[in-house]
């Protein structure tokens, strides 16, 4: 048996693989602490472990734990943090040095390696009350990435684009994905360039624009860009300096030569955080632009070197859906393909993958249409005890048969639903297990839920879950998108049907739904086209901002009552707000 473990000292996440590479459970450490991206967290608590093993795998004799991490981690980031200290560059980069590596630069020891070094302690101590034997194994960063997203890819070959905010050496790898595996590219010295850990196009983004638009650098707020950026336009002199600043050479992003001066000059367009956003939607527009840029400049790269015709696109920054829907438009690429949980989380899953891998070289591994739904789950006799204890009287449990049209029903007539089943999704996005829906319909159901549900900012937006058979319908050069990666653009015609979840440009992110990948979802949607004659509702996590997404019975609960959420559906039980 593998444990697979992400210890970046964000988004830590664990994963159980049995010998035959098939995902047995994964998730984040931000969902049992309620912390949001769980930073220096250790995921392998030793009660949680053993619990896991009981469960998953109470034949094993042995266990592997694998790190998404190699051993000679210090000594790589020394070499680039020192690159980075010595060079003329912006505080910013100082800044992001302290977040993962510590105060001092030249102290790596105290904040970054811990993650790395104590990693798997707690699985060692559960191990011995379980009396198993244990191994380690540890793999470098964006072979774990690459690993996780072309396992689980639905391709027989490909290529593979790994880009995040940081690895061992570098923050961006090619991989050739072929015959069940993987082969990294060696990358290209360049010389008067800074093309290693400084030169990140995850650290542009969550950084560098993050600070110029006012929002958090350290809090995954990426996601404030992405969402407000359709409210802008281009501006010639900011892209200009972005282009100066962060540029692509022989298919690598680089810091070109005045990069620093340039990344300065920016300073002057910063939003100070407590101003109101919607001031710095030209920033976040042309971020998003130069992003798209710069990404379709390294991917035309990737198609030629590579000669392939797919693309797997993994490491953070394949959280970017604006652009992952645009690939096929912008690039050579044929077809793509972002896992469920591209970032550091996913890490866990592939490092274990790798372990059994290099235990097993000729096993064939194949996950293909890997279910997202891999974490915890509330079972139901946890329910039926709360219901007992709480002395709570709003709640009922229906046949499935009737349960869909009930709660449909309520949906059509404006109420916002609290809709929990079986496993939680691993990943950053609330797949339909863990959501809250609502009706699509009018814009007003978007400010309703902004405000009174999630208590965000109201130009963020919703996702529109729809019937994968009737994409074609809604959305033009409709692709299956399983997972929420990718951005498509609405057909004129239907946007004010479903002007909820239709975007400032027209566009959602969308969640394509099966009956083979969600039946209590599907027959959800199904129910409430019926009674609408549209078949796309609101989904989005069952979070408010600054939280995780929910993942206990106590979380749910609790989010329910401290919120304006009507109704709250935990597999066949309804609960209803007592009316005032």
């Amino acid at each position: 048996m593998y444990l697979g473990i992400s210890c970046t000292g964000h988004d830590n996440a664990l994963a159980l693989v049995n010998n035959d590479g098939q995902v047995l459970y994964a998730q984040a450490v931000e969902r049992d602490t309620q912390t949001k991206q769980g930073f220096s967290l250790a995921p392998d608590q030793p009660h949680k472990i053993m619990r896991l093993i009981k469960q998953y795998a109470p034949e094993a004799t042995h266990l592997t734990i694998c790190k998404s991490w190699p051993e000679d981690t210090q000594q790589k980031m020394a070499q680039e943090i020192q690159r980075i200290s010595l060079a003329d560059y912006d505080e910013a980069y100082r800044d992001v040095a302290a977040i993962f590596l510590g105060v001092q630069m030249s102290n790596m020891n105290d904040v970054f390696l811990p993650n790395i070094q104590m990693a798997g302690g707690g699985t060692k101590r559960a191990s011995i009350a379980l009396n198993l034997q244990t191994t380690t194994q540890q793999f470098d960063h964006h072979s774990t990435h690459a690993a996780f997203a072309c396992y689980s890819s639905p391709f027989d070959e490909a290529a593979c684009l790994v880009m995040d905010g940081y690895a061992e050496d570098s923050a961006q790898s090619i991989f050739i994905y072929k015959d069940n595996r993987l082969e990294k590219l060696p990358k290209p010295e360049f010389s008067g360039e800074l093309n290693q850990i400084a030169a990140s196009l995850g650290v542009f983004y969550g950084v560098t624009v993050c600070r110029l638009c006012g929002f958090a650098m350290d809090a995954g707020e990426e996601w404030k860009v992405m969402g407000l950026a359709p409210y802008g336009k281009l501006n010639e002199e900011v892209l200009a300096l972005f282009r100066k600043h962060i540029a692509v050479k022989d298919g690598y992003v680089v810091l070109p030569e005045g990069s620093s001066e340039a990344l300065k000059a920016l300073r002057q367009h910063a939003r100070p955080y407590a101003q109101f956003p919607e001031a710095s939607a030209d920033i976040a527009f042309t971020a998003q632009y130069h992003f798209s840029e710069l990404m379709s400049e390294v991917l035309t790269h990737v198609h030629d070197v590579t000669g392939m015709d797919n693309i797997v696109i993994t490491g953070g920054c394949g959280l970017n859906s604006s652009f992952n829907g645009r690939v096929i438009e912008k690039t050579p690429f044929k077809d793509i393909f972002v896992p469920c949980a591209p970032g550091d989380d996913g890490n866990a899953v592939g490092a274990a993958l790798l372990g059994v891998k290099q235990d097993f070289p000729e096993k064939q591994i194949k996950n293909i249409k890997q279910s997202p739904y891999l974490g915890d789950a509330i079972s139901e006799q946890e329910v039926e005890s709360f219901i007992e204890k709480s002395g709570i009287s709003s709640v009922q449990k229906y046949d499935w048969e009737d349960l869909y049209p009930l709660v449909a029903e309520k949906m059509a007539n404006g109420a916002v639903v609290a809709w929990v089943q079986g496993r939680a999704e691993f990943g950053p996005r609330a797949l339909g297990h863990r959501s809250i829906l609502a009706d699509s319909r009018t814009a007003e159901m978007k400010t309703k839920i902004n405000a009174a549900v999630k208590f965000r900012e109201p130009f963020r937006p919703f996702a529109p879950m729809i019937l994968a058979d009737r994409g074609d319908e809604y959305f033009e050069n409709y692709h299956d998108t399983p997972y929420m990666e990718k951005v498509a653009t609405f057909k004129p015609l239907v946007r004010e049907a479903v002007a909820a979840v239709c975007h400032a440009d027209n566009t959602g992110r969308l969640q394509s739904v099966t009956k083979e990948r969600n039946i209590h979802v599907y027959r959800l949607i199904e129910e409430f086209e019926k009674i609408t004659g549209v078949p796309v509702i609101i989904n989005t996590s069952l979070n408010v901002m600054g939280k995780p997404i929910v993942s206990s019975l106590n979380d749910a609960v609790m989010t329910f009552f401290t919120t304006d959420i009507e109704v709250l559906v935990i597999g066949q039980y309804v609960f209803t707000k007592p009316t005032k």
